[in-house]
């Protein structure tokens, strides 16, 4: 995102943002994502390496950035009891119990957690290797359902660390830390990034072909030609990526499986809500994306259609044409938003912002 979308964040105004969820809101929309690439801004780690270094008017910015963040959630909190929020967070945000606190007031109820890899080897591959793994990631993942965001997991097969056994450990794990949604993703150079440029290197000058096509430009491929697999693999064919990939989307999606996790929910109803949603995210990301041919991909993509039509219903909500925008937080709130300072340990170390 940092390479391809800009190296210099970008944020709106908390007014603008709520202004437009009231529009939405006023139309009937409930379930709103905050398209943010990461939702928790200021991690403990920043706070911590701005104290070590004595660095005041550093500390300063990063607390006033963060106490944005918590009006902003204080607001969100004073609409509609029936909103529901998602955004896209990293899993530093577990080790911050007020900030987790905060999000399940404002009614954030998911988040898209880039888990990525569960190995040490595999986060180096993509360059995350501030993430933890094993029994500190279970911890980790588990706080965010223990303060009510539900995480959506998402993980990535064909790093060149990868062997056939980390398919496993990532299915065991997806399951042991009790997210309640997962995508596994086959890795693919995206323009832009350095991956693809490496990759784009390795093929040239003369790249292969398909249909007349450089594969370097596989997003000009028919869907149906496209691999779905880019780089060549120590160990593995790209077909037994596939299917070992295919394999884990069976096994997180099983309907026992999904059943259990939807003990997360109480009510019949929701329940019921919550296999649906499971089955339908399944048939739009694992069967279209990783399926064999075209046949199994026009199959997938009419179940999912078909599935989609309840969904949608529950989606909606009666229009609030008269609903009005609430006004900023009193001073008080705000100044107290702005003193939410989390105990720093000593020996926390820096993260990428």
């Amino acid at each position: 995102m940092w390479r391809t979308d800009g190296e210099e964040p970008r944020q709106r105004a908390a007014d603008v943002v709520i202004e437009e969820i009231v529009t939405l809101r006023r139309l009937g929309f409930r379930f709103i994502t905050l398209a943010d690439d990461n939702f928790y801004l200021v991690t403990l780690a920043d706070l911590a390496l701005a104290t070590r270094r004595r660095n005041p008017t550093r500390l300063r910015q990063l607390e006033a950035l963060r106490a944005e963040r918590f009006e902003l959630m204080a607001r969100l909190a004073q609409l509609p009891a029936d909103l529901v929020f998602f955004t896209q967070i990293t899993m530093e945000a577990a080790e911050d119990p007020a900030f987790l606190d905060a999000m399940r007031t404002a009614r954030i109820r998911g988040a898209l957690v880039g888990i990525e890899a569960v190995t040490s080897d595999g986060l180096r591959d993509i360059y995350k290797d501030f993430n933890v793994t094993g029994e500190a990631l279970v911890s980790r993942l588990r706080q965010f359902r223990e303060h009510g965001v539900h995480v959506l997991g998402s993980f990535i097969f064909g790093l060149p660390s990868d062997r056939p056994e980390t398919f496993d450990q990532t299915a065991a794990l997806a399951t042991r830390s009790r997210i309640d949604f997962a995508q596994f993703v086959m890795l693919t150079p995206l323009p832009g990034t350095l991956d693809f440029d490496r990759w784009e290197r390795e093929r040239s000058p003369n790249p292969p072909t398909i249909g007349g096509m450089p594969v370097t430009r596989y997003w000009l491929i028919p869907p149906k030609d496209r691999p779905k697999v880019y780089s060549a693999h120590p160990v593995m064919s790209p077909d037994e990526i596939r299917q070992r990939t295919h394999r884990v989307w069976d096994q997180f999606y099983d309907l026992k499986t999904v059943w259990n996790r939807s003990a997360v929910v109480s009510r019949l109803r929701q329940r019921l809500t919550f296999v649906l949603m499971s089955k339908l995210y399944r048939q739009m990301y694992a069967n279209t994306g990783l399926a064999a041919d075209s046949a199994q991909e026009s199959r997938a993509t009419h179940w999912a259609r078909w599935l989609a039509r309840p969904v949608q219903r529950l989606f909606a909500a009666d229009p609030m044409p008269d609903l009005v925008v609430p006004g900023r937080l009193p001073e008080g709130r705000r100044a107290a938003a702005a003193t939410v300072r989390p105990r720093i340990r000593r020996n926390t170390a820096p993260a990428s912002m």
